[in-house]
Parts: C-alpha cells; structure tokens; sequence
C-alpha cells in the first residue's frame, strides 16, 4: 500500500479513536482497521473490573465472532487465567500471551482448549488502554491457529496508536464521571422536598421541579411573572436579583440565601440561590450562559429528618447516613471513627461507599452533594 494511502488509513484510525469517546461503537471499525495493519482475525475491547470480573462493556471487530465475544462475557471471563497478568501491565503496554504463557500451559489451558482453540483463534496481543487499580479498559487482537508470532512492526503500529487509545480512554473516564454527576443531581433535585427553580442571570425561568410549581402556583411571597422569577416584597426581590447576579457573574461566584417575608403564611420563605456547574446547565439550555439553581424552602411543607432524607436520596445504610451526617457536621473520619466506636477501615469502607452511591470520587464533591440535599436553614 502506497504510504500517502496508510495515513490516511491511519488518519481515520484516529478519528474512530476519539469518536469513541461519546459513543463507543466506534472502536468496532477502528479494530477492523487495526486488524487489517497487524494480520488479526478480531479485536476485542474490553471493560471490565478484574476483582469482581464484571464485564461493563464488551466489543468485537467482526461479527463472525459475536458468539464467541457472548461467550466470554458471560462466562470465560470468570475463569480467565490471564487476567491479573493483564492487569499488572502498565497502561499502554502491549504484551504477547505467548511470552507469558508457554504450550504446557496452554494445554492445560480451560480458555485455550475449550473456547480460543474452538474459534481457530490462538496468538494473541493485549494492551491495557486505561482504568484505575483493578478497572480495565483493554484491547487484544487474535491470529489463526499457525499463524506467525507478531513481529516489531506489528509492535511499531500499535505502540503508534497507543497515545491515542489511552487519551480516549481518560476521555472517556471523565465523561463517565460527568454522566455519574449528573445522573445524582438530577435524581436528587428530583425528589427534595423542596422547589428547585433553574434561572439565567436575568431570573428568567429555565425549568423548576414539581414542589417549585406548587409554591409557585400558590403566589404567596414569590411568583413568575413575564417569565422572570419575582419576589413580592421589593426588598427580597432586590436580594433575589443581587444573589442571581453574584451565582452567575464571570468571576467569584457563589452561594447565597435570605428569608423572605411573605402575606398569607406566618414563616418566610428561605431562597438559597447556588451556582449552576457547567455540566448541570448544559442539559438545561443550548447557549453558553451561566444558570443559577434557587432552592425554595417552605417551613410549613412537613419535612422528613436529615438522615431520612439522605437515606432516601441515595439508598444509604443506617451506618452511611449517620457518617453522611457526621460529615456535614465538620467531623473528620478520625474523629467520626472515635465518637462511632468503629475502626477507621470501616468507615473509609463506608466512605468509598458514599462516594459510589452520590457518583463522587472526592470528599468535596460529596459534601456539595449532601449539603444540596440539606439547605442552610433548618426549622
């Protein structure tokens, strides 16, 4: 093949790389293109967590083996011998199973004998392309029964692509994060017990929830009118504009809150106005302007207990929510593991927990979870 043709082979390699990012179909092709480089018969993608062997996604290059592929999830990767071998490799490494595993072990070999063999398949190459501790993300690429070893330049076009894959990946990783994040301040904006309004900085209304709707309708203290969210007592409407302002304003933006006197009802209304992230407001509106999430709290809507509500918010053990409580209380894990009684493995136990149950990874991305689930104001 001429070398203008295989770059732009290789270019379109590359796109499919990165287009598989948002929807991972993509490295379907873009395996068949590297098989067609490297003389392989299929590639596999892979992600799964070898710990548990639970297999998140799986992908082959050609349809031919999609039973095979069927097989190995559901099956032959829970006996998959090569597997911590795979994992102890580091990211973009490429490894040869035949460098690690020679023919005594492959006939004794269940994968080999039973499920490789039965495809005609045998030589295979992996890379592990990202993940975190035991999460995997990989690809291997498997030749016919007799064919060749892989050879240098078989290695020189994949060591080629690795960059590429692994920067795919953390893409990837990140947007699953995102998704995560998501998926919880959407879930829990959906069942506070408290309206949720999203505004841009003129407080004009983008959307707001059901209990929103119902303050709304009742226009005691606070309405929509001509679009705009509005404060019946000029003073809180001027705090209301003020603290909209300040959560969507270019720079420094935070967090506001003020009661606001109201005609009919005796206990004011609490307004908290929260700066919206980036990631929340896109699913909201297509232009680029700031939003603000004002949170209405009502002190005559009956409430639950915090730890119901967190409990209900995000399925938490007893033992989860009071350390979700204890952490909004400004208690340490030390000092939490000490008042509870409890060893401080048990509770990073039951932090890694919290963590998977709100789709955080860091303690401060938690507490904002918690804290939104929790205004400032209590009765």
């Amino acid at each position: 093949m001429r070398t203008i043709d295989r770059e732009q082979q290789f270019d379109r390699l590359v796109g499919l790389i990165y287009e598989s990012v948002q929807d991972i179909g993509q490295l379907v092709p873009a395996m068949a293109l590297m098989c067609n480089e490297i003389g392989a018969l299929a590639g596999h993608y892979i992600h799964m967590d070898v710990a548990s062997r639970e297999v998140f996604s799986s992908l082959i290059s050609d349809p031919a083996f999609s039973a095979g592929d069927a097989e190995y999830r559901n099956y032959y990767s829970s006996i998959d011998e090569r597997l911590q071998w795979v994992a102890t490799g580091a990211i973009g490494e490429w490894r040869t199973d035949y460098e690690r595993f020679d023919e005594r072990s492959v006939r004794r070999s269940e994968i080999y004998n039973d499920f490789l063999f039965k495809y005609g398949v045998r030589h295979l190459i992996v890379g592990r392309i990202g993940g975190e501790a035991l999460e995997n993300e990989g690809l291997s690429f498997l030749r016919p029964l007799g064919a060749k070893h892989y050879d240098a330049q078989d290695l020189q076009f994949l060591e080629r692509t690795t960059g590429h894959l692994v920067r795919s990946s953390v893409l990837r990783r990140r947007l699953r994060g995102l998704e995560r994040q998501q998926q919880a301040d959407q879930t829990l904006l959906k069942y506070l017990p408290y309206g949720t309004v999203w505004v841009d900085a003129a407080c004009r209304v983008v959307s707001f929830n059901n209990v929103a709707a119902d303050i709304l309708a009742g226009a005691d203290g606070i309405c929509v009118k001509a679009q705009r969210l509005c404060m019946a007592d000029s003073g809180a409407d001027g705090m209301l504009a003020a603290a909209v302002r300040q959560a969507t304003g270019g720079e420094g933006r935070r967090g506001q809150w003020f009661a606001a006197r109201r005609e009919r009802e005796a206990p004011p209304l609490v307004v908290s106005v929260i700066p919206a992230q980036a990631e929340q407001q896109a699913e909201l509106v297509d232009g680029s302007a700031p939003l603000a999430l004002v949170i209405l709290q009502d002190m005559n809507r009956q409430r639950l207990p915090r730890s119901a509500v967190l409990r209900k918010m995000f399925a938490l053990t007893p033992a989860e929510a009071r350390l979700a409580e204890a952490l909004l209380d400004n208690e340490t894990i030390e000092s939490y593991a000490q008042k509870a009684d409890v060893s401080r493995n048990t509770v990073r136990t039951h932090m890694a927990s919290l963590f998977s149950k709100t789709g955080t990874r860091r303690q401060a991305e938690l507490l904002r979870i918690l804290m939104m689930a929790e205004p400032p104001i209590h009765s």
